[in-house]
């Protein structure tokens, strides 16, 4: 088996590496400037997510392949492994804009789905669906993931790189997985110019007596309301190519809680978009994608050596909910597109 560094610390690199080992791949090195548990970093994306199991995959076949591989492992996560902090989660989806691949695609890849009667729609809204899904603490779920990885005896290390040749080099890497996320902008031999940095402002609020995750699809926002298993909620959002500020904006926040308020009163128990218990306000940037995800494989030369890679970057908001899909889709490529069953 050829020794494999996967360049990256975030979710898809720690899947990646535990989907791996447990099919076959003995040696293994995860390496990352950045690691879970550090101080938060902007640059440093899954820590911020809302890290809600709902799919966006609607006409896209290899997405929604991912999609329905990391559901079900999501769904074993929750039944069987309380650590994880997996939890089941009901939902509410509404649409203010005409979609029906949408609408037809969340009714066959979620559990316990439900039409709303038109006549129980709020105002604007043109479709709506219940569903049973997952959702978890983002922080959580990086430190049991970890766990995994140091189980399996997988290093992690700390370094900064160039090039994806320069991380060959360094490791007489035959193989390389790119799963550097915004990295894959600057990276000498990848240079991808479709990745940009998508800013999400959100605001974390205690809310432990709402058990529904929410949201409304509108034409240009995205609202959106994740209960977390520890009664927090993750509160949003934006979706900003322009805006780069590593802070929060305080009229963006106050226009995301007078949001999710006319989403749910609830969360204030009616007492008004001002009434809202906050714990924190987040801005993260999301590794977006004009041409979707990448999940393929290529050959590039190192000095007089040819090496392998396999880039698994650009999930943008949804990076959870791709993981462990991704991390097959990356082990069939490794395996010349056998498709497999892998052992997760």
């Amino acid at each position: 088996m050829p020794k494999v560094v996967i360049l990256g610390a975030g979710v898809l690199g720690l899947t990646t590496a535990i989907t791996l080992k447990k099919n076959g791949y003995d040696d293994i090195t995860v390496v990352g400037q950045y690691h879970p548990g550090d101080d938060l970093t902007h640059e440093f994306t899954s820590p911020w997510a809302g890290a809600s199991i709902v799919t966006f995959a609607f006409e896209n076949k290899l997405l929604q392949d991912i999609d329905r591989i990391s559901f079900q492992e999501f769904k074993r996560e929750a039944d069987q492994v309380p650590e994880a902090g997996v939890m089941y989660c009901p939902g509410i989806h509404y649409s203010e804009v005409e979609d029906a691949p949408a609408e037809a695609w969340g009714h066959k890849f979620y559990l316990n789905t439900s039409e709303i009667p038109k006549d129980q729609l709020p105002q604007g809204v043109k479709f709506g669906y219940k569903f049973l899904s997952f959702t978890m603490n983002a922080p959580q779920y990086l430190s049991w993931l970890v766990s995994n990885v140091q189980k399996l005896n997988i290093p992690i290390e700390r370094d900064t790189f160039e090039s994806l040749g320069q991380v060959s080099e360094k490791y007489g890497a035959d193989t390389v997985i790119n799963c550097s996320g915004l990295g894959s902008a600057t990276l000498k031999d990848v240079q991808d110019k479709t990745i940009s940095a998508i800013r999400g402002q959100t605001v974390l609020v205690h809310a432990p007596h709402i058990k529904t995750q929410m949201y409304r699809e509108g034409p240009d926002v995205y609202t959106y309301i994740i209960p977390r298993p520890d009664g927090h909620c993750i509160v949003g959002g934006t979706l900003d190519y322009d805006n780069k500020s590593p802070v929060p904006n305080p009229e963006i926040s106050k226009d995301i809680l007078k949001r999710v308020y006319d989403l749910n009163p609830e969360l204030t128990h009616g007492k008004g978009p001002d009434a809202f218990n906050i714990v924190k306000h987040n801005v993260g940037f999301r590794p977006g994608r004009k041409d979707s995800v990448r999940v393929e494989k290529e050959t590039l030369d190192a000095g007089n050596k040819k090496f392998t890679v396999v880039h698994n970057y650009g999930h943008g908001a949804h990076g959870y909910l791709s993981s462990w899909g991704s991390a097959v889709k990356v082990l069939e490529l490794l395996n010349n597109g056998v498709q497999v069953k892998a052992k997760l």
